[in-house]
This record gives C-alpha cells, structure tokens and sequence, in this order.
C-alpha cells in the first residue's frame, strides 16, 4: 500500500510541473529481479536476471569449498527463486536467502575452480536491463591453465584407419546442441539455442543422407535434453566416421558475429592422439567451406581449441561448431531464416564431404 501512494504522489508532482527527487523514484521503484534465465554450454554457464532498473550487486569468489556468492543490494525477488535450481558442469548447486538488510544473496556452488563476472546488460532500445552472471571454466580459451583431467576410455568399436577401404556407409553423427530444460543462449528477439541447432542439424541430416554412400544420425532428433556422455555415445555406438555438435554463440558485445569451430585442446597432452590430428583436418574443411559461402562469416579464421566434453571422443574426429551469435540482432534474425539455415547446412554437408575425401574414407 505504501509503494502505490508513493507512486501516485510521483505521478502527482510529476503532472504539476514539480521536478522528480531522485529519493522519491526510488522510493516508489525499488530494483526488482522479475524473471531468471540460464544457458550451459560445456565450458560455460551464464545466469541472466531480468531487471525492472539497474541495481547494486557483488560478486565474490571463495574457496574451499570452490563458491561464488552474489549479492543483489536492496533487491527484492518477485521471480521464482526455484528457477535457480539447476545444476549443469560447472554449477553443481544453487542457494538463495534474503537477508535482513534487503539483500538478496545467491551462493553458486562449484564443481572445480572458474573464472566468474557479473555485468549489467543495456538494452540500447530503451527495454529494461539485465544482469548476467557467467562462470567459465579454465577450458574455455587457449589459455586455459595445464591441469590435467582424465580422459573417457575408447570404446570397442574397429578404428577408422582399419575400416579403410570398406564398402560401408560413412557414417557422420551431428549434435544438436542444448534441447529440453536446456534452452542454451536467448537471443533478444526470444530465439533459443536449441532450437536452431536442431532445425539446421536436420537440414545437414537431409543432405548428407541424399547423398549414395553417407549416413547421418542424430543425437537428439526432437526438443529434449540429453547429457554429454549420451551425445558422445551416440557417436561411439554408430561407430561414427566424424561428429560435428552445432551450437550458437552469444556475447556480451552485441557486435560480435560470425562462425567459429573448435577441437580439443592438446594442451597438458604431449601425446595428440591421431583422431585429434583428424579433427583439426575436419576443422579446417568446415571453416574453408563456411568461408567460401558468401552468405556466411567468420568470427575466428582458424580453428580454437578448448576441452569441450563433447569433443572427447577421442578415437573419432569431431569438432564443435558455433554457428552464429544469437547475442547479435542481425545474425539472430538470419538463424530464424530458413534460406540461412539450409546455407549453413550446405556449408557445413560440404566441408564433412571434403574432409572424407581427403582423409581416403570416400
């Protein structure tokens, strides 16, 4: 009851020419988190808070147990708190409490060591802000630290270089990214991750399966979430000749566009095992048919590297493949484009084509 009479007295002062005091918007307007969304990649995660206005936050990491602890000042919470109950590689759980200050707090705890910001989102069209929070583990760039991590053993299924010569179908399993409780990156105009992952993934599928001699199989062929050992395991059961996993990219700079792909790192392993040589082949296929497609860019012109889970298969070349940025209003709007999507999946059927032939599977 308080806040409306404060709001009809600002409305009041307003009308009869008064100047607003700042004290008295926000009064009337106290900062309010009116929804929670997330989106997990394999190296990332990132928690956005939508926001009625800009508001006062900290971030602080801790350790022992590994931890971060956000605190919203004077906030109040009129979303779901539930919403923050996932866990994915990087979050293993998620506490919320309201403090008697006004504070809201949020303690994410971690699996293992990550960086993690906080940052305000300005939407430059005059909507509401948002607050991100994203935490990314140290196998998200190059430059990552060398600990090491074990490695998923091999499965029983022959090696490709023994299958040369073979009559059989070259078989390339696609992952679509996310799917199900998973939406991965939102882009402003509401277009999900998951979503363009799948429809282009399919339209790979259709091409790839038109032509005498392939095969394609998908990891998930419908909106469902599927975890990362189950992709991997998809490739390893059809004893896949390469894997490409399709995702879209997002950032907190809107003006970043274009295509990226990646391998698994080498780095802390002195000893590449050969598929990964293959998958830096594979790479450079894709990003020289992506390349060579006029409607298309790059966002990087060579192959990155990161130890994605998905790219752990390691008796099998795969790569992951950024399509887009769906944090750029330009290039989201081209992912909703079915013109766009069956260019990427040209692009994309023509590189897994040539890396086929010039590896003797073809």
């Amino acid at each position: 009851m308080l806040e409306r009479r404060s709001v009809l007295k600002a409305m009041a002062l307003t009308v009869g020419g008064l100047l607003l005091p700042a004290s008295l918007v926000h009064a009337a307007m106290k900062p309010r988190i009116t929804d929670v969304r997330f989106s997990t990649t394999p190296n990332r995660t990132r928690i956005i808070f939508a926001l009625n206005q800009e508001i006062r936050h900290t971030l602080t990491a801790l350790k022992n147990p590994e931890r971060v602890v956000l605190d919203l000042l004077d906030t109040e919470f009129s979303a779901d708190l539930n919403l923050l109950g996932f866990s994915d590689p990087i979050v293993r759980k998620v506490r919320t409490d309201e403090l008697k200050n006004g504070t809201t707090r949020a303690i994410f705890e971690l699996n293992d060591d990550a960086r993690s910001r906080a940052f305000i989102l300005k939407d430059k069209e005059g909507g509401r802000p948002r607050l991100v929070v994203e935490f990314m583990s140290d196998e998200e760039n190059d430059d990552a630290s060398n600990k090491t991590e074990e490695i998923e053993p091999i499965n029983k299924a022959k090696p490709i270089s023994a299958r040369k010569g073979n009559k059989r179908e070259i078989v390339i399993v696609i992952d679509p990214g996310h799917g199900g409780i998973d939406p991965g990156a939102i882009g402003a105009g509401g277009v999900k991750e998951k979503d363009v992952a799948l429809a282009v993934a399919k339209r790979v599928a259709r091409e790839i399966n038109a032509t005498p001699g392939y095969k394609a199989i998908l990891t998930r062929n419908d909106d469902r979430f599927l975890g990362l050992s189950k992709r991997c395991a998809v490739a390893r059961n059809h004893q896949a000749d390469l894997f490409m996993s399709l995702h879209a990219d997002a950032f907190h700079i809107p003006s970043a566009r274009g295509a990226s792909v990646y391998c698994l790192s080498e780095r802390g392993r002195p000893n590449a095992v050969p598929a990964n040589r293959r998958s830096l082949m594979l790479g450079n296929t894709l990003l020289s048919a992506i390349a060579s497609t006029p409607s298309l860019s790059l966002h990087f012109k060579s192959i990155k590297q990161a130890r994605f889970a998905v790219l752990k298969t390691q008796e099998i070349p795969s790569v992951l493949v950024e399509m887009a940025f769906l944090s750029n209003r330009q290039e989201e709007n081209l992912l909703r484009k079915g013109s766009h999507q069956a260019s990427l999946a040209k692009a994309l059927t023509t590189g897994a084509k040539n890396f086929a032939a010039q590896t003797g599977l073809a």
